[in-house]
């Protein structure tokens, strides 16, 4: 029963949602999708208030009783006992909302845990290209600001909204059973506050719209000063820079103003109306008393659950600006999460990788234009290969094709003979090192960036990663080695001393192959040869993949192969380095 009373006051929100705010059916499915394993607990939390309403009751009869029997039979005791008993009622009232509302907010804050979750499981899921070309500062504020507000959104409607709405209900009748004249003018007077309500309701949503953009603009703005700070400083550009960010905290301070009034003045609209019932139920009321229809008791506790209604009414109607916030909120993570296609592979089965890795027949390229053409290459495990070729010829575009984080248009792509489109990718990643030409740091000590995605590594472990890594001679330099904190992106570091820790963390997980990606960016020929050979001499000898337009490391490896004009062929080493020089 509890299920279907839940299954139809989704169906009633979802209708008086559309209608109210023109909020978007996806959205809100989406969050109470979150919400959908307790609903029997916030069925049963919903009872549980409507009978914690009924408290109501006796409140007010106590008062009833107390200006009809108690003040005018000067009875002091009965006038004390009354306050006493109406104290203990709403204190009791009082708790068991408290009970109520934590174990709502226990509710709520669980569902938002999985949306945030699944906003990240999203991110990791989107194509690398996909995900290069968004707006990764705006991406950011809405996966944390707009959760945020679905968090209050959450709280408000559940913990809030939701008991203020039954309590409201159960006090409608509690009036109608008191007096259903003075209700019945009521009911019919309620229009003019719901038509209040939709006319400032449109403003709000649209003000707080154009405030929620002005925002996602001004953290931008704020990401782009604080990671290009020395582009700023290196080309005098700090007053236009300002000047820039001015514009958008004047933006912000002039939308936040709109919405603030947008706000207040919904607020002022429903108060005035709801005043205005007030004094028509009061002149009624009044009116009957001097009648004769009607106690002066009956009529204060009368206007005392009025006052109740109007309290519930104007916070259920004041609650609307961040309704309409948070549902905005709501429309833009739904799209987020609804945005952008998979990762480029989805199979599920795991193997010890040997190290061989394979292209068949394989085609790729961006918007229309074709960077690889009907390209095969294999890769023994254990071997040494370099790939060479100039600058935009596509070897970059060759490495993450072997990487799995882009998947070609035609052909294949295999590890030990496996296609991909079976493999489990993360796995296979976890064997496989890569040293990017950029290599990425976070903020944390430099065992921290080492052992990143292997804590599980022991000091022997990390000492031997930094030795292979020719890092063992810096780090120690360093003035807490390993403990020693990095700036972001490892800004106190030198470019070789970056690329020396980042094969360090390849390293550390002992993988099956190294991919090198221009490693004589920041490390001399020499130094790159004395690390490929002392891996090839590791009792678990990686495969090695060097990727790189510098001809000299052909000399370092056993085979070359040389990408030019989207084709790829192999080099005779006897001529392979005038060969690749002339290219």
């Amino acid at each position: 029963m509890i299920a279907a009373i839940s299954a139809r006051a989704r169906q009633l929100l979802r209708r008086l949602v559309a209608r109210t705010a023109d909020i978007e059916i996806d959205a809100w499915s989406m969050f109470l999708a979150y919400l959908r394993p307790a609903y029997w607990r916030l069925g049963l939390y919903a009872l549980l208030v409507a009978a914690q309403s009924l408290l109501l009751v006796p409140v007010l009869l106590l008062v009833r009783y107390i200006f009809d029997h108690a003040i005018p039979n000067s009875d002091m005791v009965a006038l004390v006992l009354a306050g006493a008993l109406i104290v203990v009622v709403r204190a009791t009232g009082g708790g068991s909302a408290l009970l109520i509302r934590r174990q709502v907010v226990r509710i709520v804050k669980r569902a938002i845990m999985g949306l945030r979750e699944d906003l990240l499981v999203g991110l990791y899921a989107r194509r690398r290209e996909e995900l290069h070309r968004s707006d990764l500062d705006r991406l950011q504020t809405r996966i944390v600001q707009d959760s945020e507000r679905a968090d209050n959104l959450g709280h408000l409607l559940f913990a809030t909204l939701l008991p203020t709405a039954i309590s409201a209900v159960a006090l409608v009748v509690v009036l109608f059973v008191m007096d259903w004249q003075l209700m019945t003018a009521a009911v019919l007077l309620s229009p003019l506050i719901w038509f209040g309500a939709s006319f400032t309701g449109r403003r709000v949503k649209q003000e707080v719209t154009e405030f929620q953009g002005a925002f996602e603009t001004f953290m931008k703005g704020v990401s782009f000063v604080l990671r290009q700070m020395d582009l700023t400083r290196t080309q005098g550009n700090e007053e236009p820079e300002l000047l820039r960010q001015r514009g958008y905290i004047d933006g912000l301070r002039e939308r936040g103003e709109r919405m603030s009034f947008s706000f207040a003045f919904h607020r002022q609209v429903q108060a005035t109306l709801t005043s205005l019932i007030a004094v028509i139920l009061l002149v009624l009321g009044g009116a009957k008393v001097a009648w004769g229809d009607l106690s002066l008791g009956s009529l204060l506790s009368f206007y005392l659950a009025a006052g109740m209604l109007n309290g519930f009414a104007s916070s259920l109607l004041g609650a609307l600006p961040e309704v309409l916030a948070g549902s905005v909120a709501l429309s833009k993570l739904a799209a987020l999460l609804r945005a952008g296609r998979v990762q480029a592979y989805g199979g599920t089965r795991s193997i010890e990788f040997s190290g061989a890795l394979a292209l068949r027949s394989v085609w790729f390229g961006y918007n229309g234009g074709d960077v690889l053409r009907d390209v095969s290459l294999d890769i023994e495990a254990g071997s040494r290969i370099a790939i060479v070729g100039p600058n935009g010829a596509g070897k970059s575009t060759l490495l993450h094709l072997l990487l799995g984080l882009a998947r070609p248009h035609a052909g294949r792509v295999l590890a030990d003979g496996q296609p991909f489109e079976e493999l489990d990718m993360r796995g296979l990643r976890r064997q496989i090192g890569v040293v990017m030409q950029r290599a990425d740091f976070f903020r944390g000590s430099v065992r921290d960036n080492i052992t990143y995605g292997v804590p599980e590594a022991t000091p022997e472990e990390i000492d031997m990663a930094v030795r292979l890594a020719g890092a063992d001679g810096f780090v120690a330099r360093l003035e807490a080695g390993l403990d020693t904190e990095l700036g972001e992106n490892g800004v106190t570091l030198s470019g070789g001393e970056c690329q020396r820790l980042a094969l360090a963390r390849a390293l550390l997980r002992q993988p099956k192959a190294l991919i090198l990606d221009e490693p004589t960016n920041h490390l001399d020929v020499d130094a790159v040869a004395a690390i490929i050979t002392d891996l090839s001499r590791l009792p678990h000898r990686p495969t090695i993949v060097v990727v790189s337009h510098d001809p000299r490391v052909m000399a370092l490896v056993d085979r070359v192969y040389r990408i030019s004009r989207g084709a790829i062929e192999a080099l005779d080493q006897t001529v392979a380095a005038p060969v690749a020089h002339s290219a």
